[in-house]
């Protein structure tokens, strides 16, 4: 996947999230507890920043789904940029904007 649209710079990113970003960069375990706080707050439709592929991406969350066999320690959340779409739960998960 070779991600083109919505892409965040390193330094917009930390102004936007943060405790996020160190998560991310850092491994921060420090923050992790709010990471995932507010990842199980997700809704559909609602704009996330998240990282994969070595780049932080605005994104919107396309479905959550908590009723199937892979949901077995948390749903499994889908985002989508416009160009593509990923799972976010249980790697780099997503933060709330």
């Amino acid at each position: 996947m070779a991600i083109t649209k919505n892409i965040v710079s390193k330094e917009e990113a930390k102004k936007l999230a943060p405790d996020y970003v160190k998560f991310v960069l850092n491994n921060d375990d420090k923050v992790m507890d709010k990471i995932l706080h507010e990842f199980n707050k997700l809704k559909k439709g609602q704009t996330v920043l998240t990282y994969t592929d070595g780049v932080f991406v605005r994104a919107k969350v396309s479905s959550i789904n908590s009723d199937c066999l892979e949901a077995q320690d948390g749903p499994v959340i889908r985002v989508s940029n416009g160009e593509f779409s990923w799972r976010v739960d249980g790697d780099k998960y997503a933060f709330p904007l």
